[in-house]
C-alpha cells in the first residue's frame, strides 16, 4: 500500500471522528475505516454518549471472512479496558482477523496508554503509529488537554464588526453578524462539551446558552455560568425547565439570602479561593470530562481569560460593518509597554460566510 493511499485512509478515518465531535459525551470522538484489496469496505465512529467505541461499531458490521486478511485506520489507540461487552476494543481487533492497525494518536487515559498497542502486538499484529499525528492531535485537542493540563480546552467565541467591536457603548450588538454565521456559532455550540458565561451577560442577554440548529437541539452543550456574587435569580430564562446535570452555577458568595435566590434544579458550585478562582473552575470541568470548553461572554471576563492565559484560541466572525469609536472592543487594556510585548495569534481556520469572515486564531 503507498504512503499517499495509507495518507487518504487515516483522513477518512478522521473524517468519520469528526462527525462524531460533540456528541461522545466523556469520552473522546474516534473515525476509523477498513481497508481491502486498496478499497474501503467499512467505516465508523464513536456512538452518541461514547458507546459503543468506534472499533466496536466497525467490527460487529463485518462477517469474519469480511476482516480476515484487512487493514483497519483508527484515530486513536484502541481502549485496553473492558466494556460493557466484557472485552475491549484492542482484544476484539485482536480476534477479528484484523492483520494491520495504523494508528494516529497514543491514548493518554493511563488505563490504555501503550496497553492497547501491546495488546494488539502479542497478537502478531502489524502496528504502525503516528499517522497524521498532528491532525489527529487536533481532532482531540480537548481530551488531551484534559489529561495534560487538568482542564478543557478553551475557546472564546467573538462576533465583531470589521474594526473588532462588539457592540455598540450602549450594549446594542444585534446583529454585527449574518445569519449564516450566527447558525454556524450554533454548530459550534453544538460540538463543545460545555459553555460558558458570566451573570453579567444573562443579565444582559436572558441567554438560553442552547443550540438552536435543526435536528441539533438535543447535543447542546453544559451550561456554565461564573456569578462569584451570585447577582441572578430564578426568574431568567436559562433556570426555567433546567436538571442540575446541565447548569451548573461557580460562585463564591456564602451568604444564604442569595443562595436561596436559585432554584434547586442547578449545580451551585461554591470556591473560597478568589485568587485563583478561574483555575480552580477549568479543574473542575476537567475532572467532570468537559473536553471543548466554549466561551460566550463580555469583555471584561474574557480579557481577564486571556491575561490569566487560560484560553487556547479565538473564533471570530468578523462582519463587514464599521462602528468605530462608538463600539467596544472584545479585549480590554492589556497593559502593553512595547509592541513586542503584545500577544500574537496563528491562523488555523478561515472560512467566508457571505460578506462576514470566520477566523480561528490559537496563541502561539
Amino acid at each position: 500500500m503507498s504512503n499517499s493511499l495509507k495518507t487518504y485512509f487515516m483522513k477518512q478515518a478522521l473524517l468519520e471522528a469528526y462527525r462524531a465531535m460533540g456528541t461522545t459525551g466523556k469520552n473522546p470522538n474516534v473515525g476509523c475505516v477498513l481497508v481491502k484489496n486498496n478499497f474501503i469496505i467499512a467505516r465508523a465512529r464513536t456512538s452518541p454518549g461514547g458507546r459503543p467505541h468506534a472499533e466496536e461499531n466497525l467490527v460487529s458490521q463485518l462477517s469474519k471472512t469480511e476482516l480476515n486478511g484487512s487493514s483497519l485506520f483508527v484515530t486513536l489507540e484502541p481502549c485496553a479496558h473492558k466494556g460493557k461487552n466484557g472485552t475491549s476494543c484492542a482484544e476484539l481487533i485482536s480476534n477479528s482477523g484484523i492483520k494491520e492497525v495504523f494508528i494516529s494518536n497514543y491514548d493518554p487515559d493511563l488505563r490504555t496508554s501503550g496497553k492497547g498497542l501491546e495488546i494488539l502486538r502479542k497478537s502478531k499484529i502489524h502496528v504502525f503509529t503516528d499517522f497524521l499525528v498532528n491532525e489527529g492531535h487536533d481532532l482531540n485537542i480537548g481530551y488531551l488537554t484534559n489529561f495534560s493540563s487538568n482542564r478543557p480546552f478553551v475557546t472564546i467565541k467573538f462576533a465583531i464588526s470589521l474594526d473588532g467591536k462588539i457592540a455598540l457603548k450602549n450594549k446594542n450588538s444585534k446583529w454585527i453578524s449574518n445569519e449564516l454565521s450566527r447558525n454556524f456559532g450554533h454548530m459550534i455550540r453544538a460540538q463543545s462539551d460545555g459553555i460558558l458565561t458570566t451573570n453579567s451577560t444573562i443579565k444582559e442577554d436572558d441567554s438560553m446558552l442552547t443550540c438552536r440548529l435543526n435536528g441539533l437541539e438535543k447535543y447542546s452543550p453544559l451550561k456554565i455560568i461564573v456569578d462569584r456574587g451570585l447577582k441572578l435569580n430564578e426568574n431568567y430564562s436559562i433556570f426555567k425547565n433546567t436538571k442540575k446535570e446541565n447548569l451548573i452555577i461557580y460562585h463564591c458568595s456564602n451568604d444564604k439570602s442569595k443562595i436561596k435566590k436559585y432554584p434547586k434544579n442547578i449545580d451551585l458550585v461554591y470556591f473560597n479561593n478568589k485568587k485563583n478562582f478561574l483555575n480552580l473552575i477549568l479543574n473542575d470541568l476537567a475532572n467532570r470530562k468537559i473536553k471543548n470548553l466554549l466561551i460566550e461572554s463580555g469583555t471584561t471576563f474574557c480579557s481577564e481569560m486571556i491575561k490569566a492565559n487560560l484560553v487556547d484560541q479565538i473564533a471570530f466572525f468578523r462582519s463587514n460593518k464599521i462602528i468605530g469609536n462608538d463600539g467596544l472592543p472584545f479585549v480590554n487594556n492589556l497593559s502593553l509597554k512595547k509592541i513586542s510585548d503584545s500577544i500574537s495569534m496563528k491562523v488555523i481556520d478561515t472560512k467566508f460566510f457571505d460578506n462576514d469572515i470566520y477566523e480561528l486564531r490559537r496563541f502561539n
